[in-house]
């Protein structure tokens, strides 16, 4: 057999480097395309938690709001230190709270009506505010009561 010319000599090693590095590149891609679905889902879990987070701070309030807390209500929460109308009404009841370990505070209530605009914060969640109706009996989400 005669030796090979230059012209069938050394296509196997760029041959063998090109089919690596496609190869290389098509499995970065598919990785880049996992962590990115990853990175997605997280981001939406995180979304539902933060919300999960406020909607149980803001159903503690409103159940704290019940009974005597009812009358303080009527009245924005930087006045209530200083209410005599509502008798037996605690507004403590009304400035903090903790639900399944998650701390809140009350940053301001403001009543306009039958509605009262809710500013809840906690470390767990950050800033929220959140519309209310309120009756009498107390306060409730707008869907419910």
């Amino acid at each position: 057999m005669p030796p090979p010319t230059n012209a069938e000599q050394g296509f196997a090693l760029p041959l063998a480097l090109t089919t690596s590095l496609l190869l290389l590149l098509s499995s970065l891609s598919l990785q880049t395309l996992a962590l990115h679905g990853l990175q997605r889902g997280r981001h939406h879990w995180q979304i539902a938690s933060r919300s999960d987070a406020i909607h149980s701070a803001v159903m503690k309030f409103a159940q704290r709001s019940r009974a005597e807390q009812a009358c303080l209500l009527a009245w924005p929460s930087d006045h209530w230190s200083q209410l005599d109308d509502c008798r037996g009404a605690d507004p403590q009841q009304l400035l903090s709270g903790e639900v399944d370990g998650q701390r809140w505070t009350l940053k301001d209530w403001q009543p306009t009506g039958t509605n009262g605009q809710l500013v809840l914060s906690s470390p767990d969640f950050g800033e929220a505010t959140v519309l209310l109706k309120v009756s009498p009996g107390g306060a409730w989400l707008g869907g419910q009561g």
